[in-house]
């Protein structure tokens, strides 16, 4: 399989780094360098030219859409593919990213499975291209609407939350093993029990988290009776 180059445009290094070790976890790309800013990211491009740009609109010196203007306009690079990662969900931001052609736009807080169907969507995109085939119009639909697929994605699984802070008692690198666990089980559910032996922590602790996710809506609860009529909760993705 071909390696695509992918280039983080990300001010914020702890979610940069995030960002850059999910996509070399996923066959077929490779992060060749991060810019916290506009200056870093023109210099990367001069000396690159990734396949996939990863670019944060609100960065401290600028606006990241500086450098979808300077791709598309002084470098004059169509063929680099642009994903916006942005808290803005104002229309003016929108409309001018999509008129210079942006890949994706995808807004944070992120999430694991937003983030690697984009992934998917781009390797798709490049083997459709490279094939050199006649597109038929669901082609078409697919490649640029998605179709059949955004909607039908969990809103859970989330990255990082920069607007929440995580309350006392609950850190960040815990929860996103429980993320994980119930995310590579969709339509399993857990118990305290269970899922403090999947994480390795005691069931008063997997409960607490479990709770926690429970609260922030990214998860649902039922009870279920054992076979001695003992309630007991058990937790699933929505």
């Amino acid at each position: 399989m071909n390696i695509n180059s992918v280039l983080i445009v990300e001010d914020d290094m702890r979610i940069a780094n995030i960002i850059s070790k999910t996509i070399n976890n996923e066959e077929g790309f490779e992060v060749i360098g991060i810019a916290q800013n506009t200056t870093e990211a023109k210099d990367l491009l001069d000396s690159f030219k990734p396949e996939l740009i990863f670019l944060d609109v609100s960065l401290v010196e600028s606006n990241g859409l500086d450098v979808l203007k300077y791709v598309r306009q002084d470098l004059n690079a169509f063929d680099i593919s642009i994903v916006m990662l942005t808290a803005a969900k104002d229309s003016e931001v929108i409309q001018e990213a999509m008129s210079y052609g942006a890949f994706d736009y995808i807004l944070k807080p992120l999430a694991f499975s937003r983030l690697k169907l984009t992934l998917a969507r781009f390797l798709q995109y490049r083997q459709r291209l490279s094939a050199q085939q006649p597109f038929e119009q669901d082609d078409l639909d697919e490649l640029f609407h998605n179709k059949g697929k955004l909607a039908s994605q969990p809103k859970s699984a989330v990255i990082i939350n920069e607007l929440t802070p995580l309350p006392k008692g609950i850190d960040s690198l815990t929860l996103d093993k429980i993320r994980k666990v119930l995310s590579d089980n969709a339509g399993s559910a857990y118990t305290a029990e269970s899922m403090s032996g999947c994480i390795g922590t005691s069931r008063t602790t997997a409960r607490r988290y479990l709770e926690y996710l429970l609260s922030c809506n990214e998860i649902v609860a039922d009870i279920e009776y054992g076979t001695v009529g003992r309630p007991e909760r058990q937790y699933l993705f929505k």
